[in-house]
């Protein structure tokens, strides 16, 4: 019997209650194949070699257990990874932990012999520990910070084992759902701390995920996103969390976006979200990165461009009586009176530059002395056209079209590194920084040869950022 509900509880989404290389995308999105049609499959973390993720499936072909508003209870399930890739058989993550209320999201501990997961009914929420004792999961214990009047749910804890991120509608928050901080220190948490307005608004902030690069993702209903919730990320620096950064779609979609978790490399992970679905019902999709890693490339500092050139003659006729005189016309609009010169073109291009002999009395040109097709060209290389200083927080555009001179290699893709932890794609791109410093920005190329083979290109600018124009 298919079942849909109107409004999810509190566990499950926070969401109806709250509100190819070449293809230069910057993520590839593909639904996981133990997806089901007619149940919510969301959050999944890797456990062992598989993954461990939560679901309103049923147990029992013959039974639903269900919840006080006869809703069928979320529970965690453990799949296998094969290796040729492919995903086992769907099984109950542990039966210990199985009972009559809503399990998960859940977050391992250091070690993985440790998990913190939300358990809920109908009227309450809270984290909970679970030890492994070689067999099963037991010692069910409640986090300390739990609370009778507020709900404490979807836990994410550090990779060092040191914090333990949530959210909770407790009093004293900015609305609705924030995200909060506890400190592990002499073996005991630390009273939570909210993460402040940087990260916090009025509307729901769900599904933290603190990535071992310090990077803390997290799912939003704010303004600005691409529609329902949307994935942010945002860093600490100097006790002080920067703005939160959309991230691009095909991640976001115009649907709810949500439970965002990724492997060290912050390149590989799963999300969950409701895009492809009519019914509201939400699926688990892998993503991947298609952007190089650019500090693997042989990335040189660009050089810069210059189009000026020496031009002399040692050919000579006789000009030591008046009224001759050599004359460069270099096919630009300018000239110039010497036999030898330098001359500096306004861009690259196909020049015709002759050497003229010019009578000046009668003002014209006495004989041709030389000349033939100049070519001025780029140096080989991706180039970066940007501002070398810019304030903080400006928008700045970056463009690799304007002078890149890679004149062997067809189909190019560009890939951006801004230092800050933000990669893009494309022939120009606009960025701003959050903070102060000097940033070694990467562009890096990949093309077809003559061979059709992939060759790769980088070069790399240094940026400025200052506080203030005084500086």
């Amino acid at each position: 019997m298919k079942i849909h509900y109107p409004r999810f509880i509190i566990t499950c989404l926070f969401i109806m209650g709250c509100g190819a290389l070449w293809a230069q995308e910057l993520y590839t999105i593909s639904p996981v194949s133990f997806n089901t049609r007619e149940c919510n499959e969301f959050s999944a973390i890797p456990y062992k070699n598989g993954v461990v993720f939560c679901s309103d499936r049923s147990h029992n072909i013959f039974i639903t257990r269900l919840d006080s508003l006869n809703r069928p209870l979320l529970d965690l399930y453990f799949v296998r990874k094969k290796e040729n890739q492919k995903w086992g058989i769907t099984e109950v993550f542990d039966k210990k932990l199985s009972g009559n209320f809503h399990k998960g999201p859940l977050t391992f501990g250091k070690n993985q012999t440790t998990l913190y997961f939300t358990r809920n009914d109908a009227s309450s929420a809270g984290i909970y520990t679970a030890t492994f004792n070689g067999n099963s999961w037991d010692k069910i214990t409640p986090f300390v910070y739990n609370e009778v009047n507020a709900k404490v749910a979807h836990p994410c804890i550090s990779a060092d084992g040191k914090k333990l991120f949530f959210v909770s509608d407790k009093k004293g928050g900015y609305g609705g759902f924030d995200i909060y901080v506890s400190i592990l220190s002499h073996n005991q948490w630390s009273r939570p701390k909210n993460l402040g307005p940087e990260i916090n608004t009025e509307n729901d902030e769900l599904y933290p995920f603190y990535c071992n690069n310090g990077k803390l993702y997290f799912a939003s209903k704010r303004p600005g996103g691409y529609g329902g919730l949307d994935i942010y990320f945002s860093k600490e620096i100097n006790n002080k969390w920067l703005a939160p950064i959309l991230l691009d779609m095909p991640v976001n979609s115009k649907g709810n976006d949500f439970a965002f978790w990724s492997d060290s490399t912050d390149r590989n992970g799963y999300i969950s979200s409701d895009r492809n679905s009519r019914t509201g019902l939400t699926d688990i999709f892998e993503f991947n990165m298609n952007c190089p890693v650019l500090n693997e490339f042989t990335c040189k500092p660009q050089k810069k461009n210059s189009y000026t050139y020496n031009f002399s003659e040692v050919r000579t006729v006789n000009t030591d009586s008046a009224p001759y005189r050599y004359e460069w016309d270099f096919g630009d609009g300018t000239k110039a009176r010497d036999l030898k010169v330098n001359h500096t073109f306004a861009k690259p291009g196909d020049y015709l530059v002759q050497l003229n002999v010019i009578d000046t009395l009668a003002d014209k040109i006495f004989m041709n002395q030389a000349g033939d097709i100049f070519p001025v060209r780029n140096n080989e290389q991706p180039f970066i056209t940007s501002k070398d200083t810019t304030m903080l927080n400006e928008v700045i555009v970056f463009d690799a079209s304007e002078e890149t001179y890679l004149p062997q290699i067809k189909d190019l893709n560009y890939y951006w590194d801004f230092d800050d932890g933000v990669i893009a794609i494309g022939k120009q791109v606009k960025h701003k920084f959050q903070e102060p410093g000097t940033y070694h920005i990467m562009l890096g190329i990949i093309g077809l040869n003559a061979k059709k083979q992939p060759v790769t290109y980088c070069s790399s600018k240094q940026i400025i950022v200052k506080n203030s124009s005084s500086q």
